[in-house]
């Protein structure tokens, strides 16, 4: 069955809700960084981030107030993320919707190294998704949590 989902991986493509491919490219990133992580372990922050380190992938925290969670050095930014760390990226997205808009903002500049952007549900707003749309990034959202779907995508590019 295919359901329409507006605004879901590529913006001009109709896919079916829990499509694979757009899993695929955020998995195909050589880095990944949780842009809103967290050291307390009640907030998604903190279990998306721990998610990548249990599953062994390279992430990068993004928090200007954390210095260090799961004993990763944390960014301060997508900026100093990306600069500190060669190859490509996929960042998923667990902060208000426009924190979520000024972090793709930042991501124009870098977009050949971003492979994909994950809202996590709540994460975004219209606008914010327009932009990116705008941009040309790829991106997942429309309520997929990688908490759900993640290790699928692993299964898609062999890391897991």
């Amino acid at each position: 069955m295919l359901v329409q989902v507006a605004h879901l991986y590529r913006p001009s493509v109709v896919i079916a809700a829990m499509s694979l491919d757009p899993l695929r490219l955020f998995f195909s990133a050589n880095n990944f960084a949780v842009v809103g992580a967290s050291t307390d372990p009640a907030k998604y922050g903190n279990k998306i981030t721990n998610w990548y380190v249990r599953h062994k992938l390279p992430v990068t925290p993004i928090n200007p107030k954390s210095p260090v969670i799961y004993n990763i050095q944390a960014a301060e930014s997508v900026t100093s993320a990306i600069n500190d760390h060669p190859g490509s990226f996929s960042f998923s997205v667990v902060t208000p919707p426009a924190i979520s808009q000024e972090t793709v903002k930042s991501l124009a500049v870098f977009k050949d190294r971003v492979k994909g952007v994950w809202f996590q549900p709540g994460s975004y707003d219209t606008a914010t998704l327009d932009l990116i749309a705008k941009l040309g990034i790829d991106y997942i959202a429309g309520g997929r949590c990688v908490l759900v779907e993640g290790e699928k995508g692993l299964n898609l590019v062999g890391k897991l």
